[in-house]
């Protein structure tokens, strides 16, 4: 039982008792794995998961995972944990494991609980689903062991090409102590040597030596700094390179399961990481050799004195070293409180619009004390453990002094111990402390680096987006076959689509909203894969085994949202700094575009803002089709990309795409079903996640469906 409870994860939250299951077993079988990153894979939500979403995650992290219909019967006689969908309180969905069966009880991890035993009885009560999921690692399971080696070696590549800096800085560390000591040495020389004897030649000499070493110890510090800065620099900027490149190769449903903030704070923690290392470099291994420095110094002046510190140094460390725990976890609780501070800051200033039309400014102003004012608290707290570490630790360094100075004083009186022997301990006794106090509390640095490095690898370690391996650069056809789709944890989407659309043909894609028509333009896109059929390419490829970047060339698209950058017009269209503008001002007017741009405030140079706020919903969406029109695409997927557009610019544009349908194959996904007898060569309709009909619009007319329905009430308004 001991042991499973150091396996076993605990989460309140009904909503990621699922995925707090599946993390214990991860750890049960010797794995590690992040709860986000489950909860990814699973496609929990604020409501839960489902018990097929644990199913599609588990076979992912390399589990051979089965739902089963079991009996209590059939339940003791499985030797190995697994997953039980169980029933609280008669409407709340739980996951609980079980472990096993001992005792004629049942060992059940609950994620609400922790670690409990039922009876054969009490589990009767609760598991009335009968339903399960049992897991075997199988060779794809990676132990943590094995993840901890790919994450060192993954770390010490980012720091290879630093070995000499990080070298030059140690070597120079050491130095810097030494002659740190010059001073304490001198002082001793001073008053026991130098000034009895009033030899003002060897006074002379003295300072003139200590400040020549003084001067030498200001400059190794510049020249070590000066190596850190430039390992800063060269570690910053390998290290964010390779982040936002490997973030850049993700797959999109990453990024759709991620906030903006979220990977904004993991970009922050590549800045962690090169802190601790400056620190380790700069602070701790200064204080390292400080420490020992200080200590052969101390027994080669007094044995006595060295042994004093040598006993009090471990007390003193310890005492330090005890509040390491209450700091990271205090941190932790402050950092939880800036990031929910940061983020209601956002959503307020992105939601101002609405605040203000519901006139909710004073319910988001409480909100916002309470959610500032929890921050302060968890600063407060904060602040109230480092101050009694600041009590303790000055409290000890003062009976730490004192205890030094009693004896070294002692001895002087007793003649055993020169003046100038009693001033170099003093000094040298008063900076050993500082530096075993930082050596003290190097977890707190380490922990923040270490949580921040695990974040920013799990980012890192993720497969990347399936590049593909067959180049193409004509397009003559695609089919799709048979095509089903779910989102993780979900029922099908998407079930037994098919349809085909040759070269220079265009086709409609309509339904309801939700229906799965934005899904499958995402399919389309390589965005997402579907779980069945396939869809071929040129009536021999398969999508899948595409060149992804030679598809994205062919495939011009004009998503539902469409993306402005801060820039000009012309940017906006190229996506890229080189680019003669006059060939994007002919391609403009040859296909009509001139008179829109040419009615922006500074035409082809107006700046258009972030997000294109100085666009309406309509503008925007006619720039993305000129972004589109402009890469020569062979293949048009347009997105309900007329949505927003006024009567005369959409009329303009089916116009335009009519003309352009010798040239060009086009996917037409529209709720705006009026426009498609206009330009669709044949429509299809998709309803419950099937295609029910399709054909042209008279054929479509023909039969009671979703497109037939829309003109019949349309006639009806109209009359």
């Amino acid at each position: 039982m001991k042991n499973l409870q150091k396996t076993f994860i605990f989460q309140q939250g009904q909503s990621d008792c699922g995925v707090a299951c599946l993390l214990s077993l991860i750890q049960f079988y010797g794995g590690s794995n992040s709860l986000e990153r489950l909860r990814e894979l699973s496609g929990t939500t604020k409501e839960g998961t489902t018990l097929l979403g644990l199913y599609q995650a588990a076979n992912q992290l390399g589990f051979t995972a089965k739902g089963n219909k079991a009996s209590i019967d059939s339940l003791i006689k499985h030797k190995s944990p697994l997953i039980l969908h169980v029933v609280i309180n008669e409407y709340m969905q739980h996951y609980i494991v079980s472990y096993g069966y001992k005792n004629k009880k049942f060992i059940i991890g609950d994620p609400a609980k922790g670690i409990v035993s039922y009876t054969k009885k009490e589990l009767e009560t609760i598991w009335k689903s009968n339903t399960c999921l049992t897991l075997e690692p199988n060779k794809n399971f990676i132990k943590s062991k094995k993840k901890s080696e790919y994450k060192r070696k993954w770390f010490l590549t980012l720091i290879k090409e630093d070995y000499k800096l990080i070298s030059f800085s140690i070597i120079l560390g050491l130095c810097i102590v030494t002659l740190g000591m010059a001073m304490a040495i001198f002082s001793q020389k001073l008053i026991d040597d130098i000034l009895p004897s009033k030899d003002f030649n060897k006074l002379i000499t003295g300072i003139i030596l200590v400040s020549f070493l003084l001067f030498i110890k200001v400059f190794f510090t510049a020249l070590r700094d000066y190596f850190l800065i430039q390992q800063t620099k060269s570690f910053n900027n390998r290290i964010i390179n390779k982040f936002y490149s490997a973030l850049l190769d993700l797959p999109k449903p990453f990024f759709d399961t991620r906030r903006v903030g979220e990977l904004v704070a993991r970009l922050n923690d590549t800045q962690r990481i090169q802190r601790v290392i400056k620190t380790f470099i700069g602070n701790i291994v200064i204080s390292a050799l400080t420490t020992i420095v200080s200590l052969i110094f101390l027994f080669y002046y007094s044995w006595q004195t060295g042994m004093i510190a040598f006993i009090s140094l471990p007390f003193y460390f310890f005492l330090i070293y005890g509040f390491n725990k209450k700091i990271i976890n205090a941190q932790n609780e402050v950092m939880k409180g800036y990031a929910t501070n940061e983020s209601n800051y956002i959503k307020s200033i992105e939601g101002i619009s609405t605040i203000k039309n519901n006139n909710k400014q004073n319910f988001f102003k409480k909100r916002n004390q309470i959610i500032y004012g929890d921050f302060q608290e968890k600063t407060f707290n904060l602040g109230k453990v480092n101050l009694r570490l600041s009590i303790l630790s000055s409290t000890f360094s003062v009976l730490f002094l004192i205890s030094i100075l009693v004896y070294t004083s002692i001895q002087v009186f007793k003649g055993k111990m020169e003046l100038g022997e009693l001033m170099a301990i003093l000094g040298i006794a008063g900076s050993l402390l500082p530096s075993v106090g930082n050596l003290a509390l190097i977890m707190i640095p380490f922990n923040e680096a270490k949580v921040a490095f695990n974040r920013m690898y799990d980012f890192t370690s993720i497969d990347k987006e399936k590049k593909g391996s067959i180049a193409i650069s004509s397009f003559e056809s695609i089919e799709v076959k048979n095509l089903s789709f779910r989102f993780p944890g979900r029922s099908e989407l998407l079930r037994d689509i098919n349809f085909r659309l040759s070269k220079n043909e265009c086709i409609a894609i309509v339904g309801e909203s939700g229906c799965g028509k934005s899904t499958l333009s995402q399919i389309l896109q390589k965005f997402y894969f579907s779980e069945k059929g396939e869809i071929i390419i040129n009536n021999n490829i398969n999508l899948k085994n595409l060149k992804t970047h030679y598809w994205r060339s062919i495939l011009g698209i004009v998503p539902q949202e469409v993306t402005i950058f801060d820039g000009t017009v012309i940017n906006n269209i190229i996506l890229q700094s080189k680019e003669d503008p006059n060939n994007i001002i002919k391609f403009c007017q040859k296909h009509g575009f001139d008179n829109f741009i040419n009615s922006l405030p500074q035409g082809y140079a107006t700046i258009l803002g972030e997000e294109g706020v100085k666009l309406s919903g309509g503008q925007k969406q006619v720039i993305a089709l000129i972004r589109a029109l402009y890469k020569k695409p062979k293949l048009l997927l347009l997105d309900e990309f007329t949505s927003s557009m006024d009567r005369k610019t959409e009329q303009f544009i089916l116009t335009l795409l009519n003309k352009l349908k010798s040239k060009l194959t086009i996917i037409f996904i529209s709720h705006k079903l009026y426009t498609l007898p206009k330009i669709a060569d044949r429509i299809y309709v998709i309803e419950n996640g099937i295609v029910s009909n399709y054909g042209n619009h008279n054929e479509l007319m023909a039969f009671n469906n979703f497109y037939s329905n829309f003109w019949n009430e349309l006639k009806l308004e109209t009359f």
